[in-house]
């Protein structure tokens, strides 16, 4: 089918083709599937396109709420509840989303990379995250956030997992920055490889896959020669690929020949993109991916900064959802560092499958006669109505 072409100026948010939006030089702005939203507009107008390309048809021209909109009405979908602890920082995780974006986009285009501006983006997120005293609300945000194109929320997803980690291991504020630069900067590399690689829909060629794994040598290189960052935050970005066994990628060195704090992103960069849809494959689900996560442990990363992610985490992550032997269904609220088995959850749904507003918290390390019988897809709670 030919390729035509759409004006920006006919693009609205809510728009979803058959097939991908590819600017005039064939890198995919929009997946195909995906929903275009009022950030995904900017960033586009940012890069002053005149139009975009796609093969596929439009085939949803619903447009999404403005910030304003918040009664529901009749008919319309359920929206994602957020607690008022998270919702605190959705503006701020939202800022972030969009300078990255930003900064990328002009990357992308020669219009030059402003290192002052991602460090104090840097300063800000780990300032943010020091202050608050509950954590679990930044796993939380991360779960419910999406939105948009798939490579900033995960860049700023995995900056956010890799502070609290590294926060968990004891860095110093100074250290917490540098991860925080290291965590937004990594994927830089990834503006070197045609978008029609990156957002394929079917299986790499060996060609294409070769091209893939070269992206943290173009990180590495764009880190420290043209941003002259500091050389641990550039080796972040050369080593985030290697394995703990030997096996990764781009140098395939091992154990403590790869730095602390790449070990540190390795972790929270796997994790968090197995809990994202891709054009691929379908998301999984949050104790689906840790499990994933824990059983490619041994090979491929640090066991102990494993260890403290899983107490951070939880086999059930923060956010997902479990089902009680009561029969009740209930969201993970908190790990329990002691019994990762038995986390703090509030009940959602009771025993017969009525919704509850304000569920009781259980701390379950405390209630032996109530345990956690298994995970829960958040498909099956769509059909209560919660997400």
């Amino acid at each position: 089918m030919p390729m035509k072409k759409i004006p920006l100026e006919q693009l609205k948010a809510g728009m979803k083709f058959t097939k991908s939006l590819f600017d005039k030089n064939l890198n995919i702005v929009l997946p195909a599937g995906k929903v275009l939203d009022d950030i995904s507009i900017k960033n586009l107008k940012l890069r002053q396109l005149d139009f975009v390309e796609t093969a596929g048809e439009l085939v949803d021209e619903t447009p999404l709420p403005h910030p304003g909109q918040n009664k529901d009405r009749p008919g319309d979908p359920k929206k994602i509840k957020v607690d008022k602890d998270t919702a605190r920082y959705l503006e701020i995780y939202k800022e972030a989303v969009t300078t990255i974006s930003s900064l990328y986009s002009r990357y992308r285009t020669k219009q030059g990379f402003n290192v002052d501006e991602l460090q104090k983006l840097a300063n800000k997120v780990v300032n943010t995250i020091m202050m608050e005293k509950n954590p679990n609300v930044f796993i939380n945000l991360i779960n419910i956030t999406g939105r948009g194109e798939y490579l900033f929320h995960h860049i700023v997803n995995t900056t956010v997992l890799a502070i609290l980690l590294g926060q968990r291991i004891g860095y110093s504020m100074v250290k917490l920055v540098s991860l925080a630069m290291a965590g937004l900067v990594y994927d830089i590399g990834m503006t070197k490889i045609p978008a029609f690689i990156v957002e394929k829909e079917g299986k790499l060629s060996p060609e294409e896959r070769n091209q893939i794994n070269t992206h943290p040598i173009h990180s590495y290189q764009i880190i420290s020669r043209e941003f002259n960052l500091p050389v641990e935050i550039a080796r972040v970005a050369l080593e985030h690929h290697e394995r703990w066994d030997g096996t990764g990628y781009p140098r395939k060195i091992k154990q403590n020949e790869i730095s602390e704090m790449s070990r540190v992103l390795s972790i929270v960069d796997t994790y968090e993109a197995l809990t994202k849809t891709r054009v691929y494959r379908e998301k999984n689900e949050s104790y689906d991916a840790m499990k994933l996560v824990v059983s490619e442990g041994a090979k491929r990363f640090d066991p102990d900064l494993l260890k403290v992610f899983l107490n951070m985490m939880s086999i059930y992550p923060v956010g997902s959802y479990v089902r009680l032997n009561n029969n009740a269904i209930a969201q993970v609220m908190s790990a329990d560092v002691v019994s990762p088995f038995r986390p703090t959850v509030k009940v959602v749904l009771d025993e017969f499958g009525d919704k509850i507003e304000d569920g009781e918290v259980i701390r379950l390390s405390k209630e032996k006669d109530i345990y956690i019988v298994g995970a829960i897809k958040t498909s099956q709670l769509n059909e209560h109505g919660e997400k």
